[in-house]
């Protein structure tokens, strides 16, 4: 059987590259944007151990995610799918975490978009797709390893996943 949803395209296209920088502003924790807003999701996956679940990027271990496909209804449903396409992992309870605004095409209210970061433990540890490559590493080892744009901003985000998945335990 083949997988269809990798055939689908994203949701919104990348513009080509302009003149102006895009800015990228971490919200407030309390700010849900609208899905139809969303362009992107990123997840921030611990094992019950603590270990932190990797994607390899062109960049080094990132945190896995990627682009809202067409179809898709929900950052959840996002999350799930490109954790399992770039590590194999499958996640448990998904939980909304912190969402980037992006200024990428264009500074009006309308034009605004984001990409939401959640936060899960992961159930299973399916096998590592083809191409792929995955990472278990401590949190202060992906710190070291982390090479992605927005170093703060990640190292912001996975410490508040890290408190909100294991503040009970």
């Amino acid at each position: 059987m083949t997988d269809t949803t990798s055939l689908r395209p994203d949701k919104r296209r990348t513009p080509p590259p302009g003149e102006r920088a895009t800015k990228f502003e971490l919200m407030p924790p309390d700010f849900v944007p609208l899905f139809e807003s969303v362009t992107a999701v990123a997840v921030v996956a611990f094992t019950d151990d603590g270990n932190i679940v990797a994607a390899e990027e062109n960049r080094g271990p990132d945190l896995p995610g990627g682009h809202v496909q067409e179809g898709e209804e929900s950052a959840e449903e996002t999350a799930r799918r490109e954790s399992h396409e770039e590590t194999g992992i499958t996640l448990g309870v998904v939980h909304f975490l912190r969402a980037i605004q992006s200024d990428r095409y264009g500074d009006k209210p309308e034009d605004l978009t984001y990409m939401v970061i959640m936060a899960a433990l992961v159930v299973d540890h399916g096998p590592v797709p083809p191409g792929m490559k995955k990472h278990l590493m401590s949190v202060q080892q992906f710190f070291t390893a982390h090479r992605g744009l927005r170093h703060e901003m990640v190292q912001t985000l996975v410490l508040q996943a890290q408190q909100l998945l294991f503040a009970a335990a």
